[in-house]
């Protein structure tokens, strides 16, 4: 069964991921042509999604249903394409994920762990 602190650690995991993909971000200065013309750029920051789609597994559904104000769906979703799909990838999608969803995703992460407040 898993518990709070195990939920604690998948959290903590799942923000040092958006924190990953906020440093290569940087790293490329936002720069959204280099994005388009780099897959290493394109596969770094997939990975990191896949990383964060997989972690959504590990949490309860009583967890998930808790806080049922982040698209839990959508990031395993995400995950799957990524996973499985790669040949389907919309640059523009994954631009705006990772420039605003993940963002979006990682504040709302952190209240989750500091307070526990559901989201």
């Amino acid at each position: 069964m898993r518990g709070k602190k195990s939920e604690q650690i998948i959290l903590q995991k799942m923000i040092r991921y958006c924190n990953e993909i906020e440093l290569i971000l940087e790293k490329h200065h936002f720069n959204r042509e280099e994005f388009d013309n780099d897959t290493e750029f394109q596969f770094a920051c997939g990975m990191c999604i896949i990383q964060i789609g997989e972690l959504v597994t590990k949490l309860s559904e009583t967890f998930i249903k808790m806080h049922h104000g982040i698209p839990w769906r959508q990031i395993k979703g995400m995950r799957n394409i990524y996973a499985h799909d790669y040949d389907i990838i919309d640059n523009d999608m994954v631009w705006e994920s990772i420039t605003e969803e993940i963002p979006e995703l990682k504040e709302k992460l952190l209240v989750i762990f500091h307070t526990g407040e559901p989201q």
